[in-house]
């Protein structure tokens, strides 16, 4: 008899206690998934799809600007040649800053602050990023073979990592079109 009564407080704790888990699971992920469409929003604006590009590579100019005191410096690079021909677009705060393809870099200056990014190829891949005046950071898009385009993830790399890569791109040269 105990051994059905341990049994039966097993199935009444199980038929209550895994319902309400599960509900609050479902919970957790849509506040997730909200948390992610407004952190998307914030990063790439609500026009990401309208901005086209015609970008190109100028190999005879390798321009590493003086770090502003007052500012952050960004360089985002796309050190690697997969997906040669594949645009990798970047937005900050919702504003588009330029593109990349393979082997290529561009640079932009911040305000000191906590900003948005959005990587965009097929997927968009969103970075939060504290940034302060007179540091420099290095950005990078990886791109893999996604159904129909490149898919891509963006991270932060080390300087040293950041340097060494800069060092072999080429500068990417753009115009909305």
């Amino acid at each position: 008899m105990e051994l059905f009564r341990r049994c039966l407080a097993a199935v009444i704790v199980l038929a209550f206690v895994l319902p309400i888990a599960a509900i609050a699971e479902d919970k957790k992920e849509d506040s997730e998934e909200q948390n992610s469409k407004e952190l998307e929003l914030k990063a790439c604006g609500p026009k990401d799809k309208e901005v086209k590009y015609s970008v190109d590579t100028d190999k005879s100019k390798h321009p590493t600007p003086e770090q502003p005191s007052d500012k952050a410096l960004i360089y985002v690079l796309r050190p690697a040649m997969m997906g040669m021909a594949i645009q990798t677009k970047l937005a900050v705060d919702g504003d588009w800053k330029g593109v990349n393809r393979a082997n290529n870099y561009f640079f932009f200056t911040l305000g000191p602050g906590e900003h948005y990014f959005c990587s965009q190829a097929e997927n968009h891949s969103l970075l939060k990023l504290k940034v302060e005046a007179g540091k420099t950071y290095y950005v990078q898009q990886h791109v893999r073979m996604g159904m129909m385009k490149a898919r891509n993830k963006i991270e932060t790399m080390t300087e040293e990592d950041g340097k060494a890569k800069l060092a072999t791109a080429n500068l990417s040269t753009w115009q909305v079109k």
